[in-house]
C-alpha cells in the first residue's frame, strides 16, 4: 500500500506539473496528445479568460492552448496607433472564429463592446459558449452569417479539417495548392455588412476582417461602411485572393482609402495609398508552397 500511495502521489504531481506548465514545448506536446482523447479542451489564460478549444485545430486552438493568445499583438498595435486621434470603444469582429479576438478585447478593457460574425456552425457554437463562460453576453453580440455583397444568399464554404480559422467561401476556384479540392463543404447564409450594422462611428469603431480571401467581396457590400471613413483591419493574403478571383477587387477596395499600415512590420509606417504604393504592395510575395501559409499580412486601412 505504501509503494502504491507513493506511486500515485508521484504520478498525480507529475500530471499537475504537466497541465500547469507554461513551457511552450510541454504545452504543445500536451495539446497534440489530447486530440486522441477528446474533441475539446478548456483553458484559462493568465488574464482569467476561459476558452473551449478544438483539439484537432493545429493553428488557432493550439496557439491559444500553448500561449493563451492569438493575433492580439496586431490588435494592440492598431489600437495604440488609432487611440492617439480616435477613441475606439467598439470592435466589429468579422470572421470571429471562437472569439479569440473579441473576447480578450472586451474582457481586458481594450474596447467596451463587440459584434462578432462567424458563419461556420461549429466555430459559432464555441464562440457563443466562450462568450457565456466569460460572462460577456451583454457586451458581445453574435451573428451566424457569412458577410458578403448580397443578402440572404446560400453559398458554399470549404471546411479545413485541422485549422478552424481556414474555412473558406468556395467561389471561382482557380487552383488548389493546399489540397483544398479534398475538403468537405457546407452551406452558409449571407448578409451584407451594411444590412447588419448601421450608423458606424469613424471615431469610436474599429472593423476587423479576417475571412481568408473573401474580404473584398465583403467590403463590396459595405459601401456605407467605407463612406463612414471608419478604420478597417483586414487580412491581405495574395494566394487566397487570387484563388477565388478577388485579387483585382482587393486592390480596387484598398484604393478607396488614403493610407495603410502593414501590421506585420515591427515599427509602424504610415503609407500613402497611391498607384506606386499599390504596385509595391503587389510585389515580393513569391509563390506559395504546399503546407505553408506564411505569405500574408494584415493591413490597417485609413481615410483622412
Amino acid at each position: 500500500m505504501g509503494i502504491r500511495f507513493i506511486l500515485y502521489q508521484t504520478l498525480s504531481n507529475f500530471f499537475k506539473f504537466i497541465f500547469k506548465s507554461k513551457s511552450p514545448f510541454i504545452r504543445s506536446t500536451l495539446f497534440d496528445t489530447l486530440k486522441f482523447n477528446s474533441n475539446l479542451s478548456i483553458i484559462e489564460t493568465i488574464h482569467n479568460e476561459k476558452f473551449i478549444v478544438f483539439n484537432n485545430d493545429n493553428i488557432i486552438s493550439k496557439e491559444m492552448f500553448v500561449t493563451g493568445e492569438f493575433d492580439l499583438k496586431k490588435l494592440r498595435k492598431s489600437l495604440n496607433f488609432l487611440n492617439k486621434n480616435y477613441k475606439i470603444n467598439t470592435l466589429y469582429d468579422i470572421g470571429a472564429n471562437i472569439g479569440v479576438i473579441c473576447i480578450p478585447a472586451v474582457k481586458r478593457g481594450l474596447v467596451k463592446k463587440a459584434y462578432a460574425v462567424e458563419p461556420e456552425n461549429k466555430n459559432f457554437d464555441l464562440l457563443k459558449m466562450n462568450i457565456a463562460i466569460n460572462n460577456l453576453q451583454d457586451k458581445i453580440n453574435t451573428y451566424n452569417y457569412a458577410l458578403s455583397d448580397q443578402d440572404d444568399k446560400k453559398i458554399e464554404m470549404e471546411l479545413a479539417e485541422d485549422n478552424s480559422g481556414d474555412h473558406r467561401i468556395k467561389s471561382m476556384i482557380k487552383f488548389n495548392t493546399h489540397g483544398e479540392e479534398k475538403r468537405k463543404t457546407t452551406e452558409v447564409f449571407t448578409k451584407k455588412f451594411d444590412t447588419l450594422f448601421k450608423n458606424i462611428n469613424p471615431k469610436t469603431d474599429l472593423i476587423w476582417i479576417d475571412t481568408q480571401g473573401y474580404e473584398p467581396i465583403i467590403l463590396s457590400g459595405a459601401k456605407d461602411l467605407i463612406n463612414s471613413r471608419a478604420p478597417i483591419v483586414l487580412e491581405f493574403w495574395p494566394y487566397a485572393l487570387k484563388r477565388i478571383g478577388s485579387w483585382e477587387l482587393m486592390l480596387k477596395i484598398i484604393a478607396k482609402f488614403d493610407k495603410y499600415i502593414d501590421l506585420s512590420q515591427e515599427t509602424i509606417e504610415l503609407q500613402e495609398i497611391s498607384e506606386k504604393s499599390l504596385l509595391k504592395l503587389q510585389d515580393g510575395w513569391g509563390e506559395e508552397k504546399k503546407g505553408s501559409y506564411s505569405l500574408y499580412t494584415d493591413l490597417l486601412l485609413l481615410n483622412n
